[in-house]
């Protein structure tokens, strides 16, 4: 059978001689999909499940393009088009299987209008006799909504929405924090350095996705009732603004309720101390015009009445799409007191966008009272960026953690965060990270600072002693502490230093090791040379 390119009515088919691809760095998924491909799962179809720009097109090509050309030859790969219907595909892919066609690549399978209902075609019928069908589609809800479903027990799903640093790093060949904040997890020529970057990722890849994946289900009210209520009154976009918007670990009804406050802004105001920059700034002029640019409604102004029932259905599509990931917290792990669960959105790049178009709004002069100098101004921006991707670095560094000691064991290994006052002195003392081992009693404490230097007042929680004893009674011994800051790694006074991008990138291999121990990720050829110490983290930041 020649190759060759054929364009259907809604669909294009391209032969397996004709696909070629540039790109030579795997995804880690990419062996999962090879599996599949190579041994035998009968009855059973493969969906490449996950956001857009998550390489999910690319590893078709790769694993066509890797195969002899007499596989090539028993292979296609089909692009399904806007009004697709399954009676169509089908048509196609029974005279593909006719003359020979055993492996079908089938992309942008929710565009096809009845997917959710005759999914089952590609599992009972063509599967049944032999075939092999990979799947996948920017409506990536769809597909879940059809594994529950249609699909229920049928399909392999690889998960493709989720990269963490190291794999970023790997494909991208580039270590930069900086550029795994901007670019927001995805894999892109060109970073989310502005809003209206965001807001077209936001409102395709996620927004529409719920939304068309919902408007394409037999039954969208049973999979969707409040969700559908905000899509009717044309409000879920702000919704969803607000949640991304409160990049802090809580994301409750009370907090989405109240009336917009930018988070970045007031996140900022609040944490520099000198000058009184709440005294310069028209914080209210500079609220309503950040508002205003992320399209956000007060709740006044929206038409639906946001309830709790709104917000959980959002937050579990969100889960599906693994955009959203919740941390249990406690208190006193020994005891079982809990405090919230932490609550981490995973895509940095939307977050940091609304801070740039913070940062835009404050260089307008009506956001500065009279009083405030050009130089005040522009130490308050630069700083305003400096704190957001502080806060960025914190969730990225405990959502990766978090997950990969789910994945070595999640009963033995207990991440989270810390921030308490303690009771016998009403000291507040906190950790940006702890990090227990239950099965031998060792606790872990850690640090996270955008910062490439080291300076006293970074360690302050971790030098409190009485900080310490409580550690010690109500998680375990604590083993060690630590710093993950974007310098040279080092040791100062029994506190370890390490670079923020190499703990990342350890994580990755921790995770893919047997039996792996913690002081494989915690020890490193540390440079333990006194370096310049600062007594005062109060200085104006590099820029980096």
């Amino acid at each position: 059978m020649e190759a060759q390119f054929m364009s259907e009515k809604n669909i294009n088919i391209i032969m397996g001689k004709q696909i070629a691809t540039s790109y030579v760095r795997k995804r880690d998924c990419y062996n999962q999909l090879k599996d599949f491909m190579q041994h035998e799962y009968p009855g059973k179809i493969c969906a490449l499940y996950g956001l857009r720009r998550t390489g999910k097109t690319v590893m078709m090509y790769q694993y066509i393009s890797e195969l002899s050309d007499k596989d090539k030859e028993k292979t296609v790969y089909i692009l399904c088009l806007r009004e697709c219907d399954m009676l169509e595909l089908r048509q196609a892919m029974e005279d593909l299987y006719d003359k020979g066609v055993r492996n079908f690549f089938l992309d942008e399978i929710t565009e096809v209008t009845d997917f959710q209902k005759y999914g089952n075609t590609f599992s009972d019928y063509f599967a049944a006799k032999g075939a092999k069908i990979v799947i996948a589609g920017t409506d990536s809800l769809g597909i879940m909504l059809a594994q529950s479903d249609i699909l229920y027990d049928r399909i392999q799903m690889i998960h493709t929405s989720y990269i963490p640093f190291a794999e970023f790093s790997k494909l991208i060949e580039n270590d930069s924090v900086d550029e795994y904040i901007e670019y927001g997890g995805t894999l892109t020529k060109s970073p989310y350095k502005t809003l209206q970057a965001s807001e077209e990722y936001q409102n395709t890849a996620i927004v529409g996705n719920i939304l068309h994946s919902l408007e394409k289900s037999e039954d969208a009210r049973r999979y969707g009732a409040a969700i559908t209520e905000l899509y009717e009154q044309n409000e879920l976009k702000s919704v969803l603004n607000k949640m991304i918007n409160k990049f802090s670990y809580y994301t409750t009804v009370k907090a989405v309720n109240k009336c917009f406050k930018s988070a970045p802004l007031y996140s900022t105001i609040h944490n520099i101390q000198e000058p009184s920059y709440v005294s310069l700034i028209n914080t209210e002029e500079a609220n309503q015009a950040t508002k205003n640019a992320l399209g956000i409604k007060d709740l006044d102004e929206m038409q639906t009445s946001l309830s709790k029932r709104h917000l959980d259905e959002l937050k579990n599509y969100l889960l599906e799409l693994e955009l959203f990931l919740e941390i249990p917290s406690y208190i006193s792990l020994n005891s079982g007191e809990r405090s919230e669960d932490l609550e981490i959105f995973m895509q940095p790049g939307m977050i940091y966008a609304h801070s740039t178009a913070l940062i835009k709004n404050l260089a307008d002069d009506s956001m500065w009272k009279d009083t405030c100098g050009i130089a005040d101004r522009n130490l308050f921006i630069l700083r305003a960026d400096h704190f957001v991707k502080g806060i960025l670095l914190e969730n990225i560094i405990l959502a990766e953690t978090y997950k990969t000691f789910q994945k070595i064991d999640p009963d033995r290994y207990y991440v989270s965060q810390l921030s308490i006052t303690l009771r016998n002195n009403n000291q507040h003392v906190e950790a940006d990270m702890i990090l227990v081992d239950k099965q031998k009693g060792e606790s872990y404490l850690f640090e996270v600072k955008y910062s490439n230097q080291i300076v006293i007042d970074q360690t302050k929680h971790l030098r409190n002693t009485d900080f310490l004893e409580y550690i010690d009674e109500n998680f375990g011994k604590v083993k060690s502490r630590l710093v993950l800051y974007t310098g040279a790694s080092s040791k100062q006074n029994d506190v370890l230093y390490l670079n923020a991008a190499t703990y990342l990138k350890r994580l990755s291999i921790v995770s893919n090791t047997p039996r792996p121990e913690i002081k494989q990720l915690l020890n490193e050829n540390c440079n333990t040379s006194k370096p310049n110490l600062k007594t005062t983290s109060r200085k104006k930041p590099r820029k980096l």
